[in-house]
């Protein structure tokens, strides 16, 4: 048998090692079996110093740092808004405020992968750090709706390119077959944040002021800043090109395609069923629109080939296509729970913002737990597609298990429930360690950016989806167990003040509706995460030390052969 897998390794991993070789110093993109089609015309090869012992785990802390205040800066609106609408007497912004960071963040995604590829990533990165922290100062000594709505569109702009670029520094200062457990702790900063984000913003708000929810970014961003700038040695390319000759490899107008594509779905999943019926023209133009403009895009980069944003090789090859679909449907899942726990928590067991966070904290620390340990384990055995299956088979369960949440739920129900989720969701990092066993350096940051992409993008359909079927549920559910009650009054209250406004007879019935509800919100992740379950048993079953070993062998081949030359 260990023979067997053995020749199954080595077949498994000979079409990615034909793709690339390695040396202890340098990676350089090797011509695909398609050499006419795919080969690097301008002849680039990455000079790449890996880094170590303390320098690398001060980059890691840095990289850490970024994606931190990029993803806090998504959730900690939340408990943010309903003060800022005070103070501007801008209630119908609200949409805006996050919307505006999100739609840009997402957009342009492809974008700054394609631009990573092109330019210094260090300085593409930092300057987008400077842009990010603009957009935070912007916000923060905002003295109008309009002048918070512009920061946060700033914002959104530096925190798209950090996204990726953080992943793109980890796979750049860390080696391959080491690289997983760095990008498994890089990832944990999203789930970190998604729980600090509403504490932090609910104590600023309260102790000292909401301002302080983004002038929070400068020390921490600053540091961010200043250790990357200082310790992190940027991948150098040995043909050089001038700036004219690189800004004509940007793919400009695909990259406008997607931009304006992406702001119609977006916009659209936003609006439909919540700011206008999903039957208003402006929903269903922005749908049409999303429809007439992505088919250009995709014909665009077609005709473009290795030169668009997103290269068709690249999202062709199995394990990326899986491994972004993976991560799209791992989005899907967590951000539906992530967000409608706490209201479960807040509205059906009356705890308050403080304790619902609290409550949420199992969940993080699994998914952290999880997400280092398959991390370490890949760093060892080279394994990583199985880490996969197991992930999703235990998401499955866990999200199973929370759907039955009820109005009499115990502890002894819900953390268990919470941690075996957690556990699951654990495997959502293994797909940046995926696309990067089968991409050269050179298309890894588009391969990252790729997954990022989809991690957004899954969010932001799964929070739409899941308005919806609350919306329609709680008003079928108000009529069953609360006849008495008008639906309007429960419908257009918070999730906490409903209970100030409904009979003591009635609360009852309207917490039943609350409870069945949230329980029928949390059903679709357990479809999400079955499906990917199903997508991850297709992809390739190749192992990071094997690839290694043999591209390292490649390249000690090729300096023989030219030894003798």
């Amino acid at each position: 048998m260990e023979v067997e897998e053995t020749k199954t390794t080595i077949a498994d991993n000979e079409s990615v090692l034909q793709r690339s070789k390695t040396s202890s110093v340098v990676e350089e993109p090797l011509p695909s079996k398609d050499d006419a089609e795919n080969e690097d015309k301008d002849g680039h090869e990455l000079e790449i110093q890996y880094a170590s012992g303390s320098r690398l785990a001060i980059i890691t802390l840095g990289v850490c740092l970024g994606l931190f205040v990029v993803a806090l800066d998504t959730s900690i609106i939340s408990t943010v808004i309903p003060t800022i609408t005070t103070v501007f007497d801008s209630l119908g912004d609200v949409g805006w405020y996050g919307s505006a960071y999100l739609l840009v963040l997402a957009s342009l995604q492809p974008s700054f992968g394609k631009i990573y590829t092109v330019f210094n990533l260090k300085a593409v990165y930092l300057i987008s750090l400077i842009v990010f922290e603009v957009g935070s100062v912007v916000c923060a000594a905002a003295t109008s709706s309009l002048m918070f709505i512009i920061g946060r569109a700033i914002a959104g702009l530096g925190a798209s390119a950090l996204l990726s670029g953080g992943m793109n520094i980890i796979a750049f200062a860390v080696p391959l077959e080491k690289r997983a457990a760095y990008n498994a702790g890089v990832s944990s900063m999203f789930t970190i944040a998604s729980i600090a984000g509403p504490l932090l913003g609910g104590a600023f708000t309260d102790e000292v002021s909401w301002r302080w929810s983004f002038w929070i970014n400068l020390p921490v961003g600053g540091l961010a800043f200043f250790i990357v700038g200082f310790f992190f040695t940027a991948p150098a390319r040995k043909s050089q090109l001038t700036f004219k000759e690189k800004m004509a490899k940007l793919d400009f107008f695909g990259a406008l395609c997607f931009v304006g594509g992406t702001i119609c779905l977006l916009l659209a999943l936003q609006w439909g069923g919540a700011t206008y019926a999903w039957t208003d023209s402006r929903v269903w133009g922005l749908f049409l629109g999303f429809g007439l403009i992505m088919p250009i895009f995709a014909y665009i980069q077609v005709k473009r080939g290795k030169g668009a944003t997103i290269p068709v090789s690249i999202i062709k090859q199995r394990t990326v296509l899986i491994s972004t679909l993976y991560s799209f449907l791992y989005s899907m899942a967590s951000y539906t729970q992530i967000y409608y726990l706490p209201l479960y928590f807040q509205a059906v067991e009356n705890i308050s913002a403080v304790g619902s966070g609290i409550r949420l904290i199992p969940y993080l620390v699994f998914n952290t737990f999880a997400a280092i340990l398959m991390g370490m384990y890949v760093n060892r055995t080279g394994y990583y597609y199985y880490l996969l299956w197991i992930g999703a088979t235990f998401y499955t369960v866990g999200s199973g298990l929370l759907s039955t949440l009820g109005l009499n739920s115990s502890t002894a129900q819900w953390l268990p429930y919470e941690i075996i989720t957690g556990f699951g969701r654990g495997s959502g990092q293994i797909p940046f360690v995926a696309v990067q066993v089968v991409l050269t350096p050179e298309e890894v940051p588009i391969g990252s950016s790729l997954v990022m992409l989809s991690t957004s993008l899954g969010g932001a359909v799964a929070l739409s989806i899941s308005q919806s079927i609350f919306n329609n549920d709680l008003l079928k559910e108000l009529t069953k167990y609360a006849p008495s009650i008008d639906p309007d009054i429960v419908l257009n209250s918070g999730a906490t003040q409903f209970s100030d406004l409904v009979p003591a007879d009635a609360l009852s019935g309207v917490l039943q509706a609350y409870s069945k509800a949230i329980d029928t919100v949390l059903i679709p992740p357990i479809a999400f995460a079955g499906l990917s379950l199903v997508l991850a048993l297709g992809i390739e079953r190749l192992n990071v030390k094997a690839r290694k070993q043999s591209a390292n062998v490649t390249a000690e081949s090729e300096k023989s052969e030219k030894a003798e030359a």
